[in-house]
């Protein structure tokens, strides 16, 4: 079976960054060179790789500000590894660097080419077994596969996690031993700007104790970008998220939600970059798993939500997302890895690439 390897973590932040650079030394320093080569040629204001340095290192301020624990685990990763702090920033960069895609702001390949993460959060009383899910599929160029990773993490001081990452990546979504989980789609604002990435904001989400508290660390916070995140604890206590840089709302939750690429929300509309995704992928994607969830109200369980993780309506972009015929994997936007969160158990379903190639693995925290 095609399995994501898990690796065990432990003590301060930067003796966890450490073990993690240590181990994966060979897959980051692999991942980013192959990043930098796709964003050299992707955006057209950076013309070599100090420019996208320098870009990407504005940022860092505001991560110290804001996690300053953090940084030292990205320092711990680039003594591991033997990169530079700043290379390991730049990594962690990977997904606001789609936010500089756009034409306007010297990106090209927008829209034709890319499409993106479904997302899923399930309240306890619209399932099965009355527990809350949380989840999603992770679509990126298909050559990201190749450097995902499960991160078992026992810090010295708070609550166990387990993450699902990639190497050199603080965390992409996950769930902790206090029962939150998170998990997290891209939308693209046009009010990106530098501050805090969103692998240092799932990670803070992850170290709280409370889920009111990771609710605090991922709204009022100075971000860099737009995303949804779809928060859940194991007491049904459930948020969907949409935020830009500097604005965000909340989306109601009927039992279950589903969300993609664009934004929802009437007033968060106006932040959504034109022309993102114009091929209507997200669109579809939305409406394919709401309708799904919402006919099973009562009735979703495990089963039914890995079944939507498998859908082809749309194909190629579609929720189980694949590459169109003979594109090179740096091109071929496709599902990299699927996640679904139990948290009122503690375990993490995930699946290596394409769920319907691929059989999810059950992992206990």
């Amino acid at each position: 079976m095609n399995e994501i390897p898990i690796i065990e973590l432990s003590g301060t932040n930067y003796q966890i960054g450490y073990q993690h650079g240590t181990m994966l030394k060979n897959q980051i320093h692999d991942f980013y060179k192959t990043v930098f080569e796709l964003h050299l040629r992707n955006i057209t204001i950076a013309t070599d790789q100090n420019t996208l340095l320098d870009y990407t290192g504005k940022n860092i301020g505001f991560l110290k500000k804001y996690a300053n624990e953090l940084c030292e685990e990205i320092q711990g990763i680039a003594d591991g590894c033997g990169l530079r702090f700043e290379e390991i920033i730049f990594l962690n960069s990977f997904l606001e660097l789609e936010d500089i895609r756009p034409q306007e702001l010297g990106g090209k390949l927008l829209s034709k080419r890319l499409w993106g993460c479904t997302s899923f959060n399930v309240l306890p009383q619209a399932a099965k077994d009355n527990k809350p899910y949380v989840g999603q599929t992770f679509d990126m160029e298909q050559y990201y596969s190749k450097y995902n990773v499960v991160l078992k993490i026992h810090p010295e001081k708070g609550p166990d996690q387990l993450v699902y990452s990639m190497a050199g990546i603080l965390g992409l979504n996950g769930m902790n031993s206090r029962g939150i989980a998170l998990a997290i789609n891209k939308v693209v604002a046009n009010d990106a700007r530098f501050g805090v990435l969103y692998p240092f904001i799932v990670r803070k989400a992850l170290a709280q104790e409370r889920i009111g508290d990771a609710f605090g660390v991922i709204v009022f916070t100075e971000r860099a970008a737009g995303i949804n995140y779809q928060l859940s604890c194991k007491e049904g206590v459930a948020w969907c998220i949409e935020v830009s840089a500097t604005n965000y709302d909340l989306l109601p939750i009927q039992g279950a939600i589903a969300h993609t690429n664009h934004y929802l929300s009437a007033s968060m509309r106006k932040f959504e970059t034109a022309g993102w995704l114009s091929h209507g992928g997200s669109y579809v994607r939305n409406q394919v798993s709401s309708r799904i969830l919402a006919e099973h109200l009562g009735e979703i369980d495990l089963e039914l939500i890995k079944t939507i993780t498998r859908d082809h309506t749309n194909y190629p972009r579609c929720i189980c997302a694949h590459g169109f015929e003979d594109e090179h994997e740096m091109d071929a936007f496709a599902t990299v890895a699927a996640v679904i969160y139990d948290p009122e158990a503690g375990i993490m379903h995930v699946c290596q690439e394409n769920p319907c190639t691929n059989d999810y693995v059950q992992i206990k925290l």
